[in-house]
């Protein structure tokens, strides 16, 4: 289990995600290679989890001006907890993920296990919003989720001209 501790930390979190989530695409890419359009949109994806996770690296670089050297105000620790259950979730855990990805028999599942994973995302990035002390820092952090909430719109949209039956993976 991943102690929460340090701002750094929580960064250091948040870029495993983005580069996990960059290897999911990737994996997923070359399982579904017989579909041209979801391997073109998940290759995309794992591009744009790429881009996030240099960007949390740039953010994590002025982490002072963003913190303040006291703890943020959390007196039912509320902000520890959510952190620290987001960072336990199967789909932020790259054995797990792939796991998961190897027992994948369609694009539909694909496309379900990587919606999963963008909406955890999402409450990943809000539960980073909440403890910033910085309004800058909140601008970046809401670009970042409305990204994430446009991946799941993207993935969902392609899940819905998906026919399980019609686009089998072979193993």
């Amino acid at each position: 289990m991943l102690v929460f501790g340090t701002p750094d930390d929580v960064f250091a979190m948040a870029i495993r995600i983005k580069e996990n989530g960059r290897a999911f695409y990737q994996s997923a890419t070359k399982k579904i290679s017989e579909d041209p359009v979801l391997k073109k949109l998940f290759e995309d994806l794992a591009n744009l989890e790429e881009s996030q996770a240099e960007c949390f690296k740039s953010l994590r670089s002025d982490i002072p001006s963003y913190f303040p050297e006291e703890e943020v105000w959390d007196p039912e620790g509320l902000a520890k907890s959510y952190l620290e259950a987001a960072a336990d979730t199967e789909v932020f855990t790259p054995d797990v993920t792939a796991e998961r990805l190897k027992n994948v028999k369609t694009p539909v599942e694909a496309l379900e296990i990587a919606i999963e994973f963008e909406k955890d995302s999402v409450h990943f990035l809000l539960g980073m919003k909440d403890m910033n002390a910085d309004p800058s820092y909140t601008s970046e952090l809401d670009k970042l989720i409305c990204q994430e909430m446009d991946h799941v719109r993207m993935l969902s949209e392609a899940k819905k001209t998906c026919r399980p039956t019609e686009c089998e993976i072979t193993p």
